[in-house]
């Protein structure tokens, strides 16, 4: 018997190192990069889209109690029948993405028009995201953002930061003055790119300010957002 322990020892020892420096640490990793979203994360997502679809679409079934998970996007999704009829909702950082309810708001505020008579929508040039979420614990409260891209002529000349963000500030309101009465916007990004400009690894160079307005507060002064670049 003696014998044979012996004789696993230096086995049960290589396990033992392989458990503490390998499997352990990247199952730690897998743990604080992803939250816990392979079990915990898809469970909960799933009660929140079941709870708000319980409120706003009474008739809809959820297919189950596990939302699918994308990496890319860092959100959730669940599926949802009602009859014959599919149905999906979305899900990340405690908003519902309704895309079907969002479409009936768009249409009865009639953002497409208004992004066409002011515009807010020229392809390569200037494009304005208009979008919303419900918060999954108050679904009778949506939450909008507003989005303005705008690329900068490739002759132009590089501004530099202080004139940049004057550009920002001044394109950035060119699509909250007219959408903002429409109804309440949450936050407000402005992406500028100037195409002359390549990353260090190649691709376009963007710069971001993204500003929050709770409550649908007006949007005062767009500069004291924070400048990113990516």
């Amino acid at each position: 018997m003696k014998e044979k322990a012996e004789r696993y020892f230096p086995t049960a020892v290589k396990a033992a190192v392989l458990l503490v420096f390998l499997v352990i640490p990247i199952c730690s990793y897998i743990v604080l990069r992803l939250g816990f979203q392979p079990v915990i994360g898809n469970l909960l997502a799933a009660q929140n889209m079941t709870n708000y679809a319980a409120q706003i679409h009474p008739a809809w079934t959820a297919e189950g109690g596990w939302a699918g998970y994308n990496l890319v996007s860092d959100g959730y999704n669940l599926s949802f029948t009602e009859g014959e009829q599919s149905h999906s909702l979305g899900y990340a950082n405690g908003m519902v993405q309704d895309r079907e309810r969002e479409e009936v708001l768009r249409e009865e505020l009639e953002i497409s028009k208004m992004l066409r008579i002011n515009g807010l929508w020229l392809p390569d040039r200037y494009m304005t995201y208009w979008g919303v979420r419900w918060p999954a614990k108050t679904p009778d409260r949506p939450q909008i953002t507003l989005d303005v891209t705008f690329y900068d002529r490739l002759d132009a000349p590089v501004p530099d930061e202080a004139a940049m963000r004057e550009q920002m500030a001044e394109e950035a309101m060119r699509a909250y003055e007219p959408l903002s009465p429409v109804a309440p916007i949450h936050a407000f990004s402005v992406r500028y790119c100037h195409p002359g400009i390549e990353g260090r690894h190649g691709g376009l160079v963007w710069n971001i300010i993204r500003v929050e307005l709770p409550e649908g507060e007006c949007l005062t002064d767009i500069l004291s957002g924070i400048l990113r670049v990516e």
